[in-house]
């Protein structure tokens, strides 16, 4: 019978210690994230393939499960489950009561769980909408130009990712109500497209003979942004 009562208050205390070692991966992600904005690679690496790139790191500000340097970050995948699970908890957390408005602090915990969440998967609407909710409160040029960064890091692993094109439209769309040198904005838009095309070529197209879906994706992007900036 103790045993039988022992038992719950065991699991429980288990299960305290599990979610508070993936909180402890979460701060240690979205604090590499903070400490170097302008991170443009993302690599998940085998757990083989990330120790060796440990051995041969003479950073010291590398960690067991996270490497970043040159603004290149690779990940352990040994971690992902328990990275992916700690992340949404946060998020969903951070936007447990939805306001309009949101607070300042509040607002900066949706804008860097999300950006850790989105990072791990980016199909995840919800956290889309949360920061677009943030970045509509209050126009911030800064703002969106680093919501441009992080769909370009987005796009770098997974080009072929809908949800990150729309966002990524979407954030143009505002910057077109502000910004007057527009012909630049769309010529690095068209580099950023002839980029993801190139990265997918060598990724799926070595594979497949031509890949239709992901040509009439970067075609339909940029004809959407220019309609979208001749409305504007």
């Amino acid at each position: 019978k103790q045993q039988d009562q022992e038992r719950p208050r065991m699991e429980s205390k288990e299960a305290a210690a599990a979610a508070q070692a993936e909180e402890d991966l979460l701060r240690d992600f979205e604090r590499i994230l903070h400490d170097d904005p302008l991170i443009d690679e993302v690599g998940f690496l085998h757990p083989t393939q990330f120790h060796s790139l440990l051995v041969d790191s003479t950073d010291k500000s590398t960690s067991q499960y996270f490497w970043c340097v040159d603004h290149k970050l690779a990940v352990s995948s040994s971690i992902l489950p328990d990275l992916y699970r700690a992340a949404r908890r946060a998020h969903s957390n951070a936007t447990l009561n939805p306001s309009s408005s949101p607070s300042a602090s509040d607002a900066a915990l949706i804008m860097t769980h999300s950006k850790a969440l989105l990072i791990l998967c980016a199909d995840l609407l919800t956290a889309w909408n949360s920061r677009k909710m943030v970045l509509s409160t209050n126009f911030n040029l800064s703002h969106l130009k680093d919501e441009l960064r992080l769909c370009a890091l987005i796009l770098s692993y997974s080009p072929k990712n809908e949800s990150t094109w729309s966002h990524r439209r979407w954030v143009i769309k505002n910057l077109a109500q502000h910004l007057q040198d527009m012909p630049e904005l769309i010529d690095k838009e068209s580099l950023l497209v002839k980029d993801m095309a190139e990265v997918i070529a060598h990724k799926y197209l070595l594979v497949q003979n031509f890949d239709i879906h992901s040509s009439q994706l970067m075609t339909f992007h940029l004809q959407l942004v220019a309609k979208s900036l001749q409305r504007d």
